[in-house]
């Protein structure tokens, strides 16, 4: 069983999303004209690839994770994308063929960089580009309950510092034949309820089910209650910025 077994449903319905605009933007700085072929890294439930889809040739998605392969061929089936799906590793990926577009999101921290980058010089088109997206929770006059709610998570953590996770992308290209071209970044504001933000948690391999066990409801209710003074009739409103940092192959 893998580390996001226990995470799947929570991942698909709970993480933060990218909206619409994200990918208008990618797709209008990129200048895409149809025709690209996309491979999705560590791809989980696939929002990536089904957003940037109505914008390039094909979408192709990979991940080590069987449920999140399940997960995404729903999600693509229900939202109208094809999608062509691979179980495994990009460190494996034995593909013969270039990609115009390459996205990594959540998921640079898992690869072992020597061996991606090798995978990436072979597949990534001359012209093509690689794109590391996130899509995060702020600080903001929007978002008061943000620290309250990240310092339960964090005492609840099995890795409390998370510092795999803090990688800056620029950094993990060095010495690789890419180099950072551009930054794209959407901010939008959405209503959000407690029970969203737990499963948001859930939905984290540092605060998975299969990491909590039976403290899972002691942890629920620890959340609940740090939250509950911010909530107005059960919402409260969360600014994300969703970004995306553009590599391209030196010259």
């Amino acid at each position: 069983m893998g580390r996001f077994a226990s995470t799947v449903e929570y991942y698909v319905r709970y993480r933060e999303p990218y909206p619409p605009a994200f990918f208008q933007a990618i797709a209008a700085r990129l200048g895409l004209h149809g025709d690209e072929a996309l491979l999705d890294v560590g791809c989980g439930p696939a929002p990536l690839s089904i957003g940037i889809a109505p914008f390039v040739g094909s979408c192709t998605g990979l991940d080590p994770e069987a449920a999140m392969i399940e997960a995404a061929r729903a999600a693509a089936q229900d939202e109208g994308v094809r999608l062509t799906l691979h179980s495994g590793c990009i460190e494996d990926f034995s593909a013969n063929r270039s990609f115009d577009i390459v996205t990594i999101g959540r998921a640079l921290h898992w690869l072992d960089r020597r061996a991606a980058l090798e995978v990436l010089e072979r597949i990534v088109s001359p012209s093509g580009r690689v794109l590391v997206c996130g899509s995060t929770s702020i600080e903001s006059p929007h978002s008061p309950w943000l620290e309250p709610y990240q310092e339960v998570c964090n005492s609840w953590s099995n890795n409390p510092d998370r510092k795999r996770y803090r990688i800056e992308s620029k950094k993990w290209f060095d010495g690789s034949r890419f180099d950072l071209l551009d930054n794209i970044s959407i901010a939008h504001v959405q209503s959000i309820g407690i029970d969203d933000l737990i499963g948001r948690a859930l939905s984290k391999s540092h605060t998975s089910r299969a990491v909590l066990g039976a403290r899972q409801a002691e942890f629920e209710a620890a959340i609940r209650s740090a939250l509950e003074p911010f909530s107005q009739e059960g919402s409260f409103s969360e600014e994300i910025v969703s970004c995306a940092a553009v590599f391209g192959r030196l010259t």
